[in-house]
């Protein structure tokens, strides 16, 4: 799915193409138009769109298409007096091409009377490869330095050089994955469904999930869900280029696992249709490629990345309870009727009542059991997308994923976006949380942060040794928080002191830590966690240590008297609470 090979497909198959939104182009034909051009280098990972934005840049400045499509790699475009010099992939340049180009670049970004500017697309690691094998000119290792402050910072303090960087990794997934949504399912071309015979009684899985993914409205369950998991993942550090996106929307609509390659065409509908096994082309399977073959599925990095949630295969006692004894159990009736039994296409289905009847009846195999199990999978993700808000809470929704704290994270997250408070919930739960790995006791306190060591810096898991209390609510210059960070996320914000002797200590929550926090707040810890979240938050413990060490020094603290050390271990209340015991040793 690259830019060139689309732009032949659109062209032999008479198609209009999808249109997604691309703020970023307007604003370089506008910079590129004005009185004050700056060059500028996009770049981001494979399948964010950077051919795109500079064939777009390109056409919109008026550049032939047809000398685009011949596919020279560099493209010179002269606007008035200047010249627009666009590589649309600094990789596809040899060494010696990209040298020489190089040299230029630097030569002229750095001169603020050249009338020749730049458009560049690069990907992170190519981009920095070329600077650093170009001849090492004094402007080249200026521009070098320029670029690495962009893509760490955005900010670059070497004013002399007229280069801006626009990374489109950093965009917002989720918003572009609704995008491609709208755009997909409002193509004209889908009236050729209404004279369509295999539509006819409205019962051809393309046609039904296309239904379901447009939604009743833009706060549809389904789009919202989807969109959080994207969300989620992108906080974990797992980015969805549109690349991806684009290839999950159309795995959504066209997924079976019978079909070629396990996507349907407008003829294997009748097929489908005619075997009974229509319900296997279920949307909320194909969004985690249940379509495709498991070895497939692993080796695609959109659906490895999604199914890191454990869709299907988590769950909750309450859940299964609905899903298997739903049926006959009359505390669940009520529910069943209205999550199960109200959808006839993927829900309560003939197969699925008779592979449940089976299951609890004792099958004639094992073979019906297991049936079943698959069949449970994908009620589990069809519940997760379908669920109402009404129920969310009653049914745990974020139980059915490993992440069962990710909802409060989600709030809290869009309480910090809108400059609102965090939930308390929240702030207790990583105080919670954080107390019990910095003592290795379960300790209760959710007012004050325990800091406590083992006597030294090392990474003990259990620390007796009482360091300092640190109020969580602000008091004399101390305060424990969740706050913002610099880069869209959030996380703890810990302040000592008041004044700026001493800088806060911060540490970046994601998902994935804050999720940690979570478990070990309630007690319980599952090995399916790394070890690399506890040492994250040990290595946090020792920045604390650290600073509560200057903020004695600075207020003068004196001392032990000679011959006495006064130690302060943690004792454990009847509620739970850690509370300091003094104990002086005399040497």
């Amino acid at each position: 799915m690259y830019d060139e090979s689309i732009q032949r497909a659109l062209r032999r198959h008479k198609i209009r193409p999808i249109t997604l939104p691309a703020p970023l182009r307007d604003e370089l034909v506008t910079m590129f138009k004005g009185d004050a051009p700056v060059s500028h280098i996009i770049t981001g990972t494979a399948g964010d769109g950077k051919t795109y934005h500079c064939r777009e840049v390109w056409t919109e400045l008026g550049g032939d298409i047809t000398a685009w499509n011949q596919g020279d790699k560099i493209q010179r475009l002269a606007i008035g007096k200047r010249t627009l010099v666009i590589v649309k992939d600094l990789s596809e340049l040899r060494d010696d091409e990209s040298d020489e180009l190089i040299v230029e670049f630097a030569r002229d970004v750095a001169n603020p009377a050249s009338q020749t500017f730049y458009l560049f697309a690069a990907n992170h690691g190519q981009l920095l490869e070329k600077l650093k094998s170009a001849p090492p000119t004094p402007e080249v290792t200026r521009v070098g330095k320029v670029v690495e402050d962009l893509l760490v910072t955005n900010v670059s303090a070497d004013e002399g050089i007229a280069l801006e960087l626009t990374d489109l990794s950093r965009s917002p997934a989720a918003d572009m994955a609704m995008a491609i949504i709208n755009e997909v399912t409002g193509h004209e071309d889908w009236a050729g469904c209404d004279s369509c015979n295999a539509n006819g009684d409205g019962s051809c899985p393309i046609f039904e999930n296309r239904r379901r993914l447009i939604g009743d409205d833009q706060n549809d369950l389904f789009k919202r869900r989807l969109t959080e998991l994207i969300e989620l993942s992108e906080r974990n550090g797992s980015h969805f280029p549109v690349r991806q996106l684009l290839a999950l929307v159309a795995n959504a609509i066209l997924g079976h696992p019978d079909a070629r390659d396990g996507l349907m065409s407008c003829t294997d509908v009748p097929t489908i249709q005619a075997s009974g096994k229509s319900d296997l082309a279920s949307i909320y399977r194909n969004v985690f490629g249940e379509n495709l073959k498991p070895s497939k599925a692993e080796k695609t990095e959109l659906f490895r990345k999604l199914n890191a949630f454990g869709i299907g295969a988590e769950t909750s006692n309450r859940v299964d309870n609905l899903l298997v004894y739903g049926a006959d159990d009359p505390a669940y009736a009520a529910d069943y009727a209205a999550l199960v039994l109200n959808d006839p296409v993927y829900g309560a289905t003939p197969a699925y009542a008779k592979a449940q009847r089976n299951y609890l009846e004792g099958g004639a195999d094992d073979g019906d059991r297991s049936g079943f199990l698959g069949a449970l999978r994908a009620q589990r993700q069809r519940l997760f997308f379908t669920l109402p808000d009404t129920k969310a809470a009653d049914y745990d929704l974020w139980d059915l994923t490993v992440f069962r704290y990710a909802g409060l994270y989600l709030v809290a997250a869009q309480n910090i976006a809108a400059r609102q408070a965090v939930p308390r919930e929240a702030l207790n739960m990583v105080v919670r949380g954080l107390n019990r790995i910095f003592t290795g006791m379960l300790v209760q306190n959710q007012d004050e942060l325990v800091l406590a060591s083992s006597g030294s810096y090392s990474q003990s898991k259990r620390s007796p040794l009482l360091d300092e209390l640190i109020s969580v609510p602000r008091s004399g210059g101390e305060e424990v928080s969740i706050a913002a960070d610099q880069a869209d996320g959030f996380g703890i914000l810990v302040k000592l002191v008041r004044g700026s002797e001493i800088a806060p200590v911060f540490l970046p929550l994601s998902p994935t830590r804050f999720e940690f926090l979570g478990r070990v707040a309630e007690g319980a810890l599952p090995s399916s966690f790394s070890l690399e979240c506890h040492e994250d938050l040990l290595a946090f413990k020792a920045r604390l240590l650290r600073e509560t060490e200057n903020r004695r020094k600075l207020d003068g603290e004196e001392e032990s008297p000679d011959g006495e050390l006064v130690l302060r271990f943690i004792e454990l209340n009847s509620n739970g609470r850690a509370q300091p015991r003094r104990v002086i040793v005399r040497v």
